[in-house]
C-alpha cells in the first residue's frame, strides 16, 4: 500500500464512486434508451435511501481529504477545470450529437471543486489568524467548519419548504439550487445542502486525521490486497469520474444506433 495514501479514505471513495457510476448507467439506459427495467431510479425511496446518502458520503469524504492535501487551492482549481471540461463535453453532445439530451451545468464534481476552493480560502484566513493567537485559532476554525456545515444543511431544508412558485430562480442562482425553470440538465447537484456536508467532512478530517495518518494501519494484508481494486478507484477518483460520464453516453449512443430500425 502506498504510504502516502490513506487506505480507508480511498476505499470508501472508490466504493461509493462505483455505485455512482452504476446509477449513471441505469439513468442513461432508462432516460435515453427507455428501458423500463431501470425505472426504479425515479422512485422516491431510491432517491431518499440510496442516491442521496451515497452522494453525501462521497462529499463528506472529499471534505475529509482536505486534511491531507498540501495545496487545496491548486487541488480545487484543477477539479474546477475538469468540471468545466465535463460541462463542455456534454454541451457538445447535446448540441451536435444528441439534441435535447441535457447538459451537466453543475453536478457533484462542480460541488466538490467549488467547496474545496471555498475551504482553501477560509483555511488561508484561519492560518493568518493562527499566526497571531496560536493553536486556539485552529480549534476555532474546526468548530466554525462544523457549525457552518450544520447551518448550511439546515438552511437548505428550510428553503425547500417554500412553495416552488415563490422561490427565486435564475442562472446566477443555479449553483445554489434555484435554476431557471425551463433549463434541461443532467446529473444536477447544487451547493445547498452539499457544501454543508463538505464542511462537516473537513471538520472531521481536522479532528480524526490531525496527524495526517491513516486510522487503520494494522489492516490484515490479505484483506488489503482483496480491497485494493476499490482503493485504486478511490485513489484515481477524479480521472475515473470525469471519464465515465462521456464514456457512458457514447455507450448509450452506440446502443441506441444499433437498436434503431
Amino acid at each position: 500500500m502506498n504510504k502516502k495514501r490513506v487506505f480507508e479514505i480511498d476505499l470508501v471513495r472508490g466504493f461509493v464512486l462505483i455505485l455512482v457510476i452504476l446509477f449513471h448507467l441505469a439513468y442513461d439506459l432508462y432516460v435515453f434508451l427507455g428501458l423500463s427495467a431501470f425505472s426504479f431510479i425515479n422512485h422516491p425511496l431510491f432517491e431518499a435511501m440510496l442516491r442521496k446518502p451515497f452522494i453525501g458520503v462521497l462529499i463528506l469524504v472529499s471534505g475529509i481529504s482536505c486534511s491531507f492535501s498540501r495545496n487545496n487551492l491548486r487541488r480545487g482549481g484543477r477539479m474546477l477545470l475538469f468540471s468545466a471540461l465535463l460541462t463542455l463535453i456534454t454541451y457538445v453532445i447535446d448540441q451536435y450529437a444528441w439534441r435535447g439530451s441535457g447538459i451537466i451545468w453543475f453536478n457533484i464534481l462542480h460541488v466538490i471543486s467549488v467547496s474545496t476552493l471555498i475551504y482553501a480560502l477560509l483555511a488561508y484566513f484561519a492560518s493568518r489568524r493562527q499566526e497571531k493567537i496560536g493553536e486556539r485559532a485552529a480549534e476555532n476554525f474546526t468548530l466554525l467548519l462544523l457549525l457552518l456545515g450544520i447551518y448550511i444543511a439546515l438552511l437548505s431544508q428550510i428553503l425547500a419548504t417554500y412553495p416552488y412558485a415563490s422561490r427565486p430562480a435564475g442562472w446566477w442562482l443555479l449553483i445554489f439550487g434555484f435554476p431557471p425553470a425551463d433549463l434541461v440538465m443532467m446529473d444536477y447537484l447544487p451547493l445547498l445542502p452539499w457544501l454543508g456536508f463538505f464542511f462537516v467532512g473537513a471538520a472531521i478530517g481536522r479532528i480524526a486525521y490531525k496527524n495526517k495518518e491513516g486510522r487503520f494501519s494494522d489492516i490484515n494484508p490479505k484483506l488489503t490486497s482483496a480491497l485494493r481494486p476499490l482503493a485504486w478507484v478511490g485513489e484515481h477518483s477524479l480521472a475515473v469520474y470525469v471519464l465515465h460520464q462521456p464514456l457512458l453516453l457514447l455507450l448509450v449512443l452506440g446502443l441506441r444506433a444499433l437498436t434503431l430500425p
